[in-house]
């Protein structure tokens, strides 16, 4: 090669590797920050496609054709920094689904393994010839055969490319761009698909939304592409914007409440118990604390599914008087003899005892949650049924609630959004406590129903949704000093 040839190679490599260390660095690290952003964004992607079509019909007579017939193609510019034992390519391309006219805009990555030195832009387009090689394309990985390389400036070459584990070969053309290149490797690349810029109908709220309807006639048609909610498509061609349709989460619970006691059954030092209605009660309530992993789907647009398990924590007060000599009848004990039960210890007393009862144990929760959004304001409607099971303790027992919340979502920039809501909460939470309590060297086993005293509540709440796949929230509820809950989680989507 003539030196001044390679002194103009060095110059046009130092240079484009500033220009892709800027671009790798844009690629990577960030994303279109508003919706006008996104719209020039795909315009940009669009134009750089058109291009790349342009350029490698130029230069491959037969490609055309190959497009117009096939099921769909592909375009991407890649730039690419290599170095010895290994190379990174990064890049935004198109998938353009010729039966239905969708656009699916993604990122791609591609390593090299072997010798060689890079330091260029290149242009590419796959063609798909059936429905399998283009979602295969989308969602997975591709490993390319092994290439070798020596070029500065335009140069071209074609190639197959191999689904991992697959045996779909696609038909792949490539043309360089600008820089050098030369060596040979193994390469494998990556795609994925770029959620901000595709129309898909996923949204950035955490229900469904119905967007502006103002939209312009040349919107390319929203495809969705998971396997739920049922009737996806339905509502996007409506105007509606989904979140994606799972998630997990990791949710804490703080719950303090009064709670009336009824059902009181006693016995005495394991005897049978009889049911007590000479006895009044004091100042009952439980305090308790719940961590949960919870699970979640959207089974349709409307409507989310979810489960969770978790361990709760706390304690359960009970204030219980009753009447002695009443208890006694009840036994029907004879007092008047010269050895008495022991339950004649408790003739003319009205003994009043304050039991703590351990509430340490598991809890299963199934339930659903109808919702919907307007622009920016959304309504939802959580119910749940949660078990309990603290046998081996001291307590169990159901817990159904119902919680109806109302707010309005304040974009923040790109996806991230602060949501506000109030609403009401409706708790209905009966246990079973039992245990033994010593009074004066009497065993007194009891078996008690314990529910709260206030069913319904306020709430007010904030969630904070950094993108798509993050969101955190938190609310309080209360009724003066008589019941308080806290509720955080940690939410993921995917």
């Amino acid at each position: 090669m003539p030196i001044a040839t390679l002194q103009l190679a060095m110059r046009e490599i130092m240079r484009n590797l500033v220009i892709i260390v800027l671009i790798l660095f844009m690629f990577g690290c960030s994303s279109p920050d508003s919706q006008e952003e996104r719209d020039l964004a795909r315009q940009e992607v669009n134009k750089v496609s058109s291009s790349v079509v342009n350029r490698l019909s130029e230069h491959y007579i037969e490609l055309p054709e190959q497009i117009e017939y096939a099921y769909g193609y592909a375009t991407v510019r890649m730039s690419e920094v290599q170095l010895p034992v290994i190379g990174k390519s990064s890049g935004i391309g198109s998938i353009y689904n010729n039966t239905d006219g969708t656009i699916t805009y993604i990122d791609i990555d591609k390593y090299d393994i072997g010798a060689g030195l890079a330091f260029h832009k290149y242009d590419g387009v796959a063609i798909f010839n059936t429905k399998e090689q283009l979602e295969a394309y989308e969602e997975g990985d591709l490993r390319l055969s092994l290439a070798a390389n020596a070029n500065i400036g335009d140069s071209g070459g074609s190639s197959k490319a191999t689904i991992l584990g697959d045996d779909l070969d696609i038909p792949m053309y490539v043309l360089d761009y600008s820089g050098a290149s030369a060596g040979t490797s193994a390469q494998i690349i990556s795609t994925s698909i770029n959620y901000d810029l595709t129309d898909t109908g996923l949204g950035d709220r955490q229900v469904a939304n119905k967007e502006n309807s103002n939209a312009t006639a040349t919107t390319v048609a929203k495809n969705w592409d998971r396997a739920l909610p049922f009737y996806a498509q339905n509502v996007i061609d409506k105007g509606y914007s989904l979140p994606k349709p799972y998630g997990i989460s990791v949710v804490y619970t703080s719950t303090y409440q009064y709670m009336d006691i009824t059902g009181l059954n006693v016995g005495i030092n394991g005897s049978k118990k009889y049911p007590i209605d000479f006895v009044s009660f004091h100042n009952s309530s439980n305090d308790t604390q719940s961590p949960q992993l919870k699970l979640d789907a959207w089974v349709f647009p409307f409507m989310n599914v979810f489960g969770s398990i978790g361990k709760i924590s706390g304690t359960a007060d009970l204030g219980i008087q009753f009447s002695g000599n009443d208890l006694i009848g009840q036994l029907g004990a004879d007092c008047s003899g010269r050895i008495q039960p022991l339950v004649c210890r408790l003739q003319g007393k009205d003994p009043l005892y304050k039991v703590t009862a351990d509430l340490s144990g598991n809890n299963y929760t199934v339930g659903t949650i109808l919702a919907t959004g307007w622009h920016d304001y959304f309504f939802t409607l959580p119910m749940s049924l949660t078990y309990a099971d603290m046998s081996k303790n001291d307590a169990e027992g159901l817990i159904v609630n119902i919680t109806p919340r109302i707010g309005k979502v304040f974009p923040i920039t790109a996806s991230q959004s602060v949501a506000l809501y109030g609403g009401a909460t409706y708790i209905d939470s009966t246990l079973t406590l039992t245990g033994t309590y010593t009074y004066q060297g009497v065993g007194i086993d009891y078996t008690v129903d314990q529910s709260n005293v206030d069913k319904w509540s306020g709430l007010i709440g904030v969630n904070y949704t950094f993108n798509r796949n993050w969101s955190i929230s938190s609310e309080y509820g209360w009724v003066k000093d008589r019941k308080h809950q806290f509720v955080s989680s940690l939410n993921r989507r995917f």
